[in-house]
């Protein structure tokens, strides 16, 4: 695992406060063509926290006729979803450490939505823990909320690119380029997903 690229991925936030169990869908569309490069462009996040389950799903549109995958020796697509109960006002954003970070590559996309995605948190790395699925342009991911701690309020920020270099001969290793939502140096978007009730 590739540290580096992991945290420098996507940052996404949900969940707050009303009293019921979970809330309704929201839609977060995002500019069309301002990907980089030839990287996947997002069209749209859709954040939900169903009212009969007590977890959360990102459903990440991309643009359309950009499959995400890869060649399996020189680059390959990765997506990652970065996520926190607060804001992060001190100008971080959600791109470091103490954030809770899933994702998946497009080398290991059909393993793990079989075995389920990674789940980095602030103490520890947690695999097969996060529900992958892909239909048609979308990538979705399903996770328990007590995993990132349920709190009312969720904070997140999303990258998709395409990392470079698979075999690391050169310095360019591990490096991504494409698309991010909110952009970089924005205030990351928030889901009101409100109180989880154990």
């Amino acid at each position: 695992m590739r540290r580096r690229w992991m945290l420098a991925g996507i940052t996404v936030a949900m969940l707050a406060g009303s009293p019921a169990l979970g809330a309704g869908p929201e839609r977060y569309e995002d500019a069309i063509g301002d990907s980089v490069g030839d990287a996947p462009d997002i069209v749209a996040i859709t954040v939900s926290a169903p009212d009969d389950e007590p977890t959360m799903r990102f459903d990440v549109e991309l643009a359309p006729g950009r499959l995400f995958g890869t060649d399996g020796e020189t680059w390959s697509d990765v997506i990652f979803i970065g996520m926190a109960g607060n804001d992060r006002t001190d100008g971080r954003g959600l791109l470091d450490d103490g954030v809770y970070i899933t994702g998946t590559h497009g080398i290991t996309l059909d393993l793990q939505c079989d075995t389920g995605a990674m789940l980095l948190t602030p103490e520890s790395l947690y695999w097969y823990v996060v529900d992958v699925d892909t239909s048609d342009d979308t990538l979705s991911f399903t996770l328990d909320r007590k995993l990132i701690d349920a709190p009312p309020d969720v904070y997140f920020q999303v990258q998709v690119g395409v990392e470079r270099d698979l075999t690391g001969s050169n310095e360019s290793e591990g490096e991504v380029e494409g698309d991010v939502y909110p952009e970089l140096g924005q205030p990351p978007a928030h889901y009101r997903a409100g109180v989880l009730v154990s």
